[in-house]
C-alpha cells in the first residue's frame, strides 16, 4: 500500500494525547506495571503490517545500491554495521522471501503474509529506506541504530507509541484486548485460534495475510480494525519497537514522548503471534529479545511523526 507519492499512504493518523500505560485489567507480569500517564504527540502508523512482498521491494532496491549481499541464505547488510537483515529460504525454509541469486521475491502463496525472519537491524533499514522513497530524512544511523527522533522519517514505534495505537482510543475502560476483555478465534489469529483459510477453527499452525480479519475475508464477517483503524495488532505476529527492554523502566518512565532505557541487551516486541496462547495478546504485554534475532513469529510495521 506504500506510496512514493504519498509518504502517508496505508498508514492512519493517531491524534496527539494522553493515556495510562500498562495492565489495567486480568493478571500478567510484574513488567506490566505500575500503571503510568503518558503523553504523545502524533504519528501515522502503518495500517497493516510489513508483508513479504513490502520488503523484497526494499530488499530489491537496496540490492541494486549495493547496501544488501547474501550469505548462507541470509540477506545482509553491506557497509555499516554489517548486520544480519532477514532470513530467505536458502537459510531457513519457511521464510517468505526469496532469493534467485540475482533478485529477491516474496514465496509464491504468502505475498500477503507478515514479513517473518527479520531482525531489529532489517526492520530500521527497511524504515530508512521508506523514508528515502518518501523524500523524508532516515531516522536511523545505519552503523551505530541510533535514531534520531527529532526528524521526520519513517522508523520503528516507541513501546509507548505501539500500545497507545493499539489501544485504539479506547480508555474508558481499558480492555485488555483492542476490543474488550475477551477473545475468540474470530478476532485475531493465534494458538487454537481455528483455521480462517477453511472455516474449520482448528489450531491453524502459521501467519495470516495482513487484514485478514477485515469483514470481508475472515468467515465470521467481521471487521476487526481497531479504533484507529490498525489491523493484528493482536495476533498473527509480534511486532518489534524501537526500545531496549527494561523490566522497570515504568517505574521511571518520562512522562512525555518516553523512548524507552539508554542501554540493554533485548529489544522489546509487543503483540503476541499465530503460535502464542492468549495471554501474550494482551495489549499490556510486554517481551525483549536479542535485536539480532530472526524467528517465525515477528515481523514489524512502521510510524513517521506527524508534520
Amino acid at each position: 500500500l506504500f506510496s512514493p507519492g504519498d509518504p502517508f499512504a496505508g498508514m492512519s493518523l493517531i491524534p496527539a494525547g494522553t493515556f495510562e500505560m500498562g495492565r489495567h485489567v486480568g493478571t500478567g507480569d510484574t513488567d506490566e506495571l505500575p500503571l503510568h500517564a503518558v503523553t504523545l504527540d502524533a504519528f501515522y502508523m502503518d495500517i497493516f503490517e510489513v508483508t513479504n512482498e513490502g520488503f523484497a521491494a526494499y530488499l530489491n532496491r537496496s540490492l541494486a545500491e549495493g547496501w544488501v549481499t547474501v550469505t548462507g541464505g541470509v540477506a545482509m547488510q553491506v557497509g555499516g554495521a554489517g548486520q544480519a537483515i532477514c532470513d530467505t529460504t536458502g537459510s531457513t525454509a519457511a521464510s517468505g522471501i526469496e532469493w534467485s541469486g540475482t533478485a529477491f521475491s516474496a514465496r509464491a502463496g504468502r505475498e500477503d503474509h507478515p514479513m517473518e525472519y527479520v531482525s531489529w537491524y532489517g526492520s530500521c533499514l527497511y524504515a530508512n529506506d521508506r523514508s528515502r522513497q518518501a523524500g523524508l530524512p532516515v531516522c536511523y544511523d545505519e552503523t551505530t541504530f541510533a535514531c534520531d527522533f527529532s526528524v521526520l522519517g519513517m522508523r520503528l514505534p516507541t513501546e509507548a507509541e505501539w500500545e497507545y495505537a493499539a489501544r485504539g482510543g479506547e480508555h474508558a475502560p481499558y480492555f485488555a484486548y483492542p476490543w474488550g476483555d475477551t477473545i475468540d478465534g474470530s478476532q485475531a489469529n493465534y494458538l487454537g485460534s481455528g483455521d480462517p483459510f477453511d472455516g474449520t477453527w482448528c489450531c491453524i499452525p502459521e501467519s495470516t495475510p495482513v487484514g485478514y480479519y477485515d469483514g470481508g475475508q475472515s468467515p465470521a464477517g467481521v471487521d476487526m480494525a481497531n479504533g484507529y483503524g490498525l489491523y493484528d495488532i493482536s495476533g498473527n505476529v509480534w511486532e518489534w519497537c524501537h526500545d531496549w527492554y527494561g523490566s522497570t523502566y515504568y517505574s521511571t518512565s518520562p512522562p512525555s514522548n518516553p523512548t524507552g532505557p539508554a542501554s540493554g541487551s533485548s529489544r522489546v516486541f509487543r503483540g503476541g503471534s499465530w503460535i502464542e496462547p492468549t495471554s501474550y495478546l494482551r495489549l499490556a504485554n510486554r517481551a525483549g529479545v536479542d535485536p539480532a534475532n530472526r524467528n517465525a513469529t515477528l515481523g514489524l510495521r512502521v510510524l513517521s511523526v506527524r508534520p
